[in-house]
């Protein structure tokens, strides 16, 4: 019904499907708790999917966004502040509306709510300040430029470390399935904010990257190991996948058979092996600790690092384009 609907708007002399869009999510999202309850979160899916394959998150995103800072105290009297400044320093996370550390099941949702959460760490200022406090202070941890961020701009409450969006993007890349359509792009966001070198924001040269400083601890340089074995997963899954894929024999009709369970987006033999070379790309990025000490002169690199692309997300040009999906859900190279 959801689908016929937003299919009906998109048609001349209907609403458009930012009404369409917006309505349900309204709906969906002002029940009690409506995150926790999973019929809701497979609508919800479905209403992301829907509004990415339209180029339409920017709607849905705009009303997470303000449940988002109430849910953080945003615009709250003191008294339930203060009540919620009690419950996380008693050692709970902040919430948020993608549970735990990530979601394989709701992809689409956790992209939206992902997007969302980058936005609100952009305007916050909170992620320029934590990053400048790790270049000018060497010997900080990255708990501890939370804290000092916090004060610095005087936040009411901000999100707890495990909340911050390099290990929320890196846990989510972890748990997607290796053929969803997003996941290239999940990755990409992951190295976006990985290989940032945020120096000459504070006067300082342009020196490495800033994303090992959030991998120091032991759990931390665990989860680098496990993003390691992850990506070589992936690239096995297309790799192997490339090779089972079957065209038709010149003058046959129907679609190109491949085995079954293989998803309509990934039928392409040329488009598993573009993928098994990206994701071989992303575990060079991931390896290589020269990005982190400011060692590497880019255009300098083996063609195998795909320089143009990683000079691109290096300066964190949120444009660069990446092959990914098909038509059907913006597939092919599609724009951040």
């Amino acid at each position: 019904m959801i689908q016929a609907h937003i299919s009906v708007s998109t048609q001349p002399n209907e609403v458009g499907p930012v009404a369409v869009l917006e309505f349900w999510v309204q709906a969906l999202i002002s029940q009690h708790l409506w995150y926790r309850e999973q019929p809701i979160l497979f609508l919800m899916d479905h209403l992301c999917k829907a509004a990415f394959q339209l180029m339409q998150e920017d709607c849905i995103q705009k009303l997470l966004y303000q449940q988002h800072k109430n849910a953080l105290g945003y615009h709250c009297d003191r008294s339930l502040l203060s009540s919620l400044v009690s419950w996380i320093v008693a050692g709970n996370i902040t919430p948020s509306f993608v549970e735990g550390l990530a979601t394989p099941t709701q992809v689409w949702f956790a992209w939206t709510v992902l997007n969302m959460e980058s936005i609100f760490e952009e305007d916050s200022q909170l992620r320029r300040v934590i990053e400048g406090e790790l270049v000018i202070n060497s010997a900080f941890t990255p708990d501890q430029a939370l804290k000092k961020a916090q004060t610095q701009l005087k936040l009411p409450i901000v999100p707890s470390l495990q909340r911050l969006l390099i290990y929320r993007w890196a846990h989510q890349a972890l748990v997607t399935p290796s053929d969803h359509p997003l996941l290239p792009l999940i990755w990409q966001k992951f190295f976006l904010l990985y290989l940032h070198r945020p120096g000459p924001q504070y006067g300082l040269p342009i020196d490495g990257c800033i994303g090992r400083r959030f991998f120091q601890s032991p759990a931390h340089i665990s989860l680098l190991k496990e993003m390691k074995r992850r990506l070589t997963e992936v690239a096995d899954f297309h790799h192997a996948a490339s090779k089972a894929l079957r065209v038709p024999a010149e003058g046959s009709e129907g679609l190109p058979e491949s085995h079954s369970g293989t998803p309509g987006y990934l039928t392409s033999p040329e488009l598993h092996k573009e993928l098994v070379r990206l994701f071989n790309v992303y575990i060079l990025w991931l390896e290589d600790e020269n990005f982190q000490k400011g060692d590497t002169y880019i255009p300098s690199l083996p063609k195998h690092y795909d320089i143009h692309r990683l000079a691109k997300v290096m300066q964190n040009q949120q444009g660069c384009s990446l092959l990914s999906i098909d038509p059907s859900t913006r597939m092919g190279f599609r724009n951040l």
